[in-house]
C-alpha cells in the first residue's frame, strides 16, 4: 500500500511535488499500488520512487526525471513517457501496451516480461538494457539504440526497427517474424536459434553477426553486409540475398534452398554440406573468387 502522506503530496501537484521532494532528499517515495490514472506529472522528480504495482493509465510523465524508480508489474497502458528519464529503472513484468516512449532514456533498465505491444519507442535509448522475454509486437523501435542490450526469447514480430542499433546484443531464441530491420546495425550480435522468417533486412550491417541455426525463411537481405558472419545450421530456404556481401562467411550445413544470391559475394566462405537445391547463385562471386555463370 502506498504511503498516505506521499500520496497526498503528488495529488498537490509538479510544483508543490517537486518542491517537497528538495526538502526531503533523503525520502524514498513510497507510491506502491497507487491509483494514479491519468495524472499529470511532466517535469516531476520521480527518481528513485516506489510504484510497483500502481495504476498510471494514460498519465503524462513526458520530461520526467524516472532514474531508478521501480515501476515492477505497473500498468502503464497510454503512458507519455516522451523524453523522460528511466535509466537504470525497473519495469519487469509491466504493462506498457500503447506506451508513447519516443526519445526517452532507458539505458540499463530492467523490462523483463513487459508488454509493449504497438507502443512507440522511436529514438529510445536501451543501451544495456534487460528486455528478455519482453513482448514488442508490432511496436516502432525505428532508430532505436539497443546496443549491448539482452532481448532473450523477445517476442519482436511485425516491429518496425529499421536504422536502429542492435549492435553487440543478445537476442538468442527471439521472435522477429515480418520484423523490419533496413538499414540497421545488427553486427556483432547474437541471433541463435532466433526466428527472422519474412524479416526486411536489406542493406542492413550484419558483420560478424551469430545466426546458427536461425530461421531466415524467406528473409530479404538485398545487399546486406553479412561478412564474417556465422550462418551455420541456419535456414535460408527461399530468402533474398542479391548482391549480399558474405565474405568469410560461415554457411555450414545451412539450407539455401530456392535462395537468391545473384551477385553476392561468397569469397573465402564456408559452404561445407550446404543445401542449395534451386539457388540462384547467377554473378555471384564463389568462395575460391570465381564468378558463377
Amino acid at each position: 500500500m502506498a504511503n498516505e502522506n506521499h500520496f497526498a503530496w503528488i495529488n498537490k501537484g509538479v510544483s508543490a511535488w517537486n518542491e517537497w521532494r528538495s526538502q526531503n532528499p533523503d525520502v524514498a517515495p513510497d507510491l506502491t499500488g497507487a491509483n494514479l490514472n491519468k495524472i499529470n506529472l511532466n517535469n516531476a522528480d520521480l527518481h528513485g520512487a516506489d510504484f510497483s504495482g500502481a495504476s498510471l493509465l494514460g498519465a503524462d510523465l513526458g520530461n520526467t526525471n524516472l532514474s531508478q524508480v521501480n515501476l515492477s508489474s505497473a500498468d502503464l497502458s497510454g503512458v507519455d513517457f516522451n523524453a523522460a528519464d528511466l535509466s537504470a529503472a525497473n519495469l519487469s513484468r509491466a504493462n506498457l501496451l500503447g506506451a508513447y516512449l519516443s526519445g526517452a532514456k532507458l539505458c540499463n533498465a530492467n523490462l523483463t516480461g513487459a508488454k509493449l505491444n504497438r507502443s512507440d519507442l522511436s529514438n529510445v535509448d536501451l543501451t544495456h538494457a534487460v528486455l528478455d522475454e519482453v513482448i514488442l509486437i508490432g511496436s516502432d523501435l525505428s532508430r532505436a539504440k539497443l546496443s549491448h542490450a539482452s532481448l532473450i526469447r523477445a517476442d519482436l514480430s511485425r516491429t518496425e526497427m529499421s536504422r536502429s542499433d542492435l549492435s553487440h546484443s543478445n537476442l538468442t531464441d527471439a521472435l522477429l517474424r515480418d520484423t523490419r530491420l533496413m538499414g540497421a546495425n545488427v553486427s556483432k550480435t547474437t541471433l541463435l536459434r532466433a526466428t527472422l522468417s519474412g524479416a526486411r533486412l536489406n542493406r542492413a550491417d550484419l558483420t560478424a553477426t551469430d545466426f546458427t541455426d536461425a530461421n531466415l525463411s524467406t528473409a530479404t537481405l538485398l545487399g546486406a553486409k553479412l561478412n564474417e558472419a556465422n550462418l551455420s545450421g541456419a535456414d535460408l530456404t527461399d530468402a533474398n540475398l542479391s548482391g549480399a556481401n558474405l565474405t568469410d562467411a560461415n554457411l555450414t550445413a545451412a539450407v539455401l534452398d530456392g535462395a537468391n544470391l545473384s551477385g553476392a559475394n561468397l569469397t573465402n566462405a564456408t559452404i561445407a554440406d550446404a543445401s542449395m537445391e534451386d539457388t540462384d547463385l547467377s554473378q555471384a562471386t564463389m568462395p575460391d573468387g570465381t564468378v558463377a555463370g
